[in-house]
């Protein structure tokens, strides 16, 4: 029940979650000085990578998008952007053989059969032409339509694992880099 809400409302959550934080930083501005940021990720020493780790492979659990957690690596490891493009590469791959391989845990297939069914029908067309590994990395390439819904797909359609992960990294490694950059970019102006 409370999964299912969740799955429902995630973008109305998050945005609410960002709103809270927003009017949080407007009235007290020193919670983000190079200081405070400085000494909280002192603070946690080397389990903040580890920590970081976990949650971007948890997030494909509850079909959050990746882009949140990839700025957030950025702003808070800008010393590190390699390691922050892998553990967010392995995040991607998780949350794709999620999708591809157990549609049904949480509900997914339900979800995404429910929420876009023009566009199932015509992923089910494409995947089945010669061309299947470029639709994939094409779509995943686009930051405005869902990665799980080409990962459900090509599961459907049997493309195998090996061929659609890889097509998802190629197709985010732009997408990915972006991100990296733009979150040390946003975290150097919140260190300043």
């Amino acid at each position: 029940m409370v999964r299912t809400f969740l799955i429902r409302h995630i973008n109305t959550l998050w945005l609410m979650l960002v709103v809270a934080c927003a009017g949080l930083l407007l009235l007290y501005p020193e919670a983000i000085s190079k200081n405070s940021i400085a000494d909280f990720l002192a603070n946690l020493g080397a389990s903040a990578l580890f920590i970081y780790l976990l949650l971007s492979l948890a997030r494909s659990l509850l079909m959050i998008p990746c882009t949140p957690f990839v700025l957030a690596g950025g702003i808070s490891f800008p010393e590190i952007p390699a390691v922050v493009m892998v553990i967010s590469y392995a995040g991607i791959v998780t949350g794709a053989f999620l999708v591809y391989s157990f549609p049904s845990f949480g509900h997914y297939d339900a979800y995404l059969e429910g929420k876009y069914p023009n566009k199932l029908l015509f992923l089910r067309e494409k995947l089945h032409g010669r061309h299947a590994f470029w639709i994939v990395a094409g779509w995943s390439f686009f930051p405005f339509v869902p990665t799980d819904l080409i990962c459900y797909v090509a599961g459907v359609v049997k493309m195998s694992f090996r061929k659609m992960a890889s097509a998802v990294v190629i197709g985010e490694i732009p997408l990915v880099t972006l991100y990296v950059y733009v979150g040390i970019e946003i975290g150097d102006l919140l260190r300043t």
